[in-house]
């Protein structure tokens, strides 16, 4: 170590010029020369180093020292203002591309020719400009990969990967490509697949560092959508390379994996003070720091319960009305709920409302913290309605584990929940699963299981989902399956006929016997000579129907709400989200409520689309009203009195244009009538109306 370099360190500034313009005669090294600048600047001292570097640059003119080329890039990083080292930079930067047509353009868009510009900001664009040259490459986002062939100073010649000998004007190719090293990997991607392929494979930590310094994202750091330009045409699949390099980088010293992004580990800052920072990062969302802090310990295989608990203060003094990641982020610092002090911590993070405490929830990523928190809900000190309308919003394997928690530790609040469940057929698994329970826990209920219970299965089961149809069918063929013959024994057979319709379509029915159970029962009732008719009216089921038209356009609308209106309600909490404190942001909670809106009426639309067929033309006739039929009605012996209904599917109805849904109270009561028949209509008194014409709709 010199003399000079000793001095900065010591902080001996008073002898540090002395021996500065000493050692200048002794050629001091450029690389020295820059080490006592940055140990200058990290002792805040910068005007000092620029005093020393302008000296510098004054003595190597006038002895025309060549070293001073070497010395002003190198110094050109390092300092924001310095007009000796701006001129003297412009000037080596002339002599040195003394025949390069487009260097004063490329002089003046960096900013260097600007007068008091900032030095270090003007020279990262100028070494980021002098890429495009002869010889240079750059990346096109739809032409991929090119090699600059010529350049002059409005025009250049590039062959692209996918437009070979390409002309285009300078100006144009600066605004629409990105320069890129010789050895970037979308260079060898397109110059030599085979040794891409090789890298990727067998030295993927080498990959990594390299798909690091490609220029299509953020420095430091690589996300999904960096990877695109690097994979093009490439025989990896975007997904698949990163899921590869995620796997790397857990692996990978001084790389983190982050979820959505891979990030260079800061190896200069404690594994504890990278933490409290990310804790009291401002204007962050507490989700993104406990998913980071996550990631973070994951990477170092380490962790320190003493240590992570003094941060526990610092997430105390967060102000967010993000309470699950603030119970997750608790959760991760006492080592996954496992100190002493966590259950107390926890409680300041339990809502006390099922609203708050299903988005509470929501923001938790681990699904055994996430569970925790239910389970500390439901002990909690949350009203017992707040409760159950709470298990009624949560996923399926969610309130499974709460039914089991409950039925330890509050048998009371489990039997109002299965009641809850049984009151809602709509969601089909909660209601069948309701029922299976109380099948296997009449002691858990004082109402006999009888074949009221049967015909629930019976009737819901084909909406269910597979493993639902499955636990079901087992309980009915199994402990039930008295139960169940008593029950296909006593109903008629055009409901028999229905269920083996509508189970036709279920693998699972068939395998577990259900099917052929229900077919044994037809065969001994056409047998025993019981069976006179199987006809039903095709709207007889649980098929909804409406038109071609109608359905296509409510797949077209759950679509453009699945990759439109949602991703846009993400968005906007997103933005709502970079406001600021969002314990009073008031755009954030209707950002969140209009999305959680949206996903409910997504989730509607698409299990009433799996019910829906087109009419059954071949089916609709004009003798008998149905669906796609207008039917024109008369009161008895008041030919004045006519009225008009086209009996439509619920897609199609329009109450305002007479196009009555069949399954409405009118409808229904229209349906499977003829010519000649009466009705009394609802809100039209006691008068009998006639129907005098069927006719069948032209747009079906």
């Amino acid at each position: 170590m010199s003399k000079i370099t000793d001095a900065a360190r010591a902080e001996k500034y008073d002898i540090l010029t002395d021996l500065w313009f000493e050692s200048l005669s002794e050629d001091i090294p450029v690389e020295e020369m820059i080490t006592v600048f940055s140990v200058l600047k990290q002792n805040s001292k910068e005007d000092l180093a620029r005093e020393l570097l302008e000296l510098t640059i004054e003595e190597m003119e006038k002895s025309g020292v060549d070293r001073i080329s070497d010395l002003l890039r190198k110094s050109a990083s390092l300092f924001s203002h310095s007009e000796p080292l701006r001129k003297a930079l412009i000037e080596s930067l002339r002599d040195e591309h003394l025949m390069f047509q487009p260097l004063e353009n490329f002089l003046k868009l960096s900013g260097l020719t600007a007068k008091d510009a900032q030095v270090d900001i003007s020279w990262k664009k100028f070494r980021n400009l002098i890429h495009y040259r002869e010889g240079g490459y750059l990346f096109h986002h739809i032409f991929g990969p090119g090699h600059i062939i010529r350049i002059s100073r409005t025009f250049i010649t590039i062959d692209f990967q996918e437009s070979a000998i390409h002309d285009m004007k300078l100006d144009v190719a600066l605004d629409t490509t990105t320069p890129l090293e010789s050895d970037s990997l979308t260079v060898l991607r397109w110059r030599d697949p085979s040794g891409f392929l090789h890298l990727f494979n067998s030295s993927p930590a080498e990959f990594l560092k390299r798909l690091l310094r490609e220029p299509f994202g953020n420095p430091e750091e690589i996300t999904f959508k960096d990877l695109v330009p690097v994979f093009k045409n490439s025989e990896i699949k975007n997904t698949e390379a990163w899921k590869h390099m995620r796997k790397t980088a857990s692996f990978t010293p001084g790389f983190v994996d982050l979820g959505d992004r891979i990030a260079l580990k800061d190896e200069t800052i404690k594994e504890f003070d990278q933490i409290r920072n990310i804790i009291n990062r401002r204007k962050c969302p507490v989700s993104d720091k406990t998913r980071e802090i996550q990631a973070l310990l994951k990477s170092s295989g380490t962790f320190n319960s003493v240590l992570m608990t003094d941060l526990l203060d610092d997430v105390a003094a967060i102000s967010s009305p993000e309470t699950g990641s603030l119970f997750e982020l608790s959760w991760t610092l006492t080592g996954n709920g496992k100190t002493d002090n966590f259950m107390e911590i926890a409680s300041n993070y339990i809502e006390k409302t099922s609203a708050r405490g299903l988005r509470a929830s929501s923001e938790i990523h681990s699904p055994s913290c996430r569970k925790l928190y239910l389970e500390l809900f439901f002990s909690g000190e949350a009203d017992r309605r707040e409760k159950l309308l709470l298990m009624m919003k949560l996923k399926r394997s969610l309130w499974e584990h709460c039914v089991n928690v409950l039925e330890r530790t509050d048998p009371e609040l489990l039997n109002e929940c299965i009641g809850s469940f049984l009151s809602d057929p709509s969601e089909t698994d909660r209601f069948l699963w309701a029922l299976c329970f109380l099948a296997t826990h009449e002691d858990f209920d004082k109402t006999p299981f009888d074949e009221k219970q049967i015909k629930l299965f019976m009737d819901y089961l084909i909406f269910a989902k597979a493993d639902t149809q499955k636990k079901v069918i087992v309980l009915l063929m199994g402990p039930l399956k008295e139960k169940l013959n008593g029950y296909l024994s006593s109903i008629d057979t055009r409901k028999l006929s229905n269920y083996l319709d509508c189970f036709d379509t279920s693998s699972i029915i068939h395998r577990e016997g259900l099917f052929l159970a229900i077919g044994r029962e037809i065969s001994r009732r056409r047998e025993s000579g019981a069976i006179k008719s199987l006809k039903q009216h095709f709207w007889e089921s649980d098929t909804f129907f409406s038109s071609k038209k109608a359905i296509e356009k409510r797949k077209a609308d759950s679509l453009h709400l699945k990759r439109v209106e949602i991703p846009a309600a993400a968005d906007a909490i997103g933005e709502a989200a970079s406001h600021g404190d969002l314990s009073e942001n008031a755009e954030y909670a209707a950002a969140i409520e209009k999305r959680d809106l949206l996903l409910d009426k997504l989730r509607r639309w698409n299990e009433e689309l799996d019910k829906y067929r087109v009419y059954p033309a071949t089916e609709i006739s004009a003798s008998i009203v149905s669906p796609g039929i207008r039917v024109v009605l008369e009161i008895s012996g008041d030919p004045n009195s006519r009225r008009v209904f086209d009996i439509v599917g619920p897609l199609d109805a329009d109450p305002e244009k007479s196009r009555i849904n069949y399954m409405a109270p009118v409808g229904k009561i229209l349906l499977g009538k003829s010519n000649g028949d009466t009705v009394i209509l609802p809100g039209t008194g006691n008068e009998k109306w006639e129907l005098v014409s069927l006719e069948i709709l032209e747009d079906l």
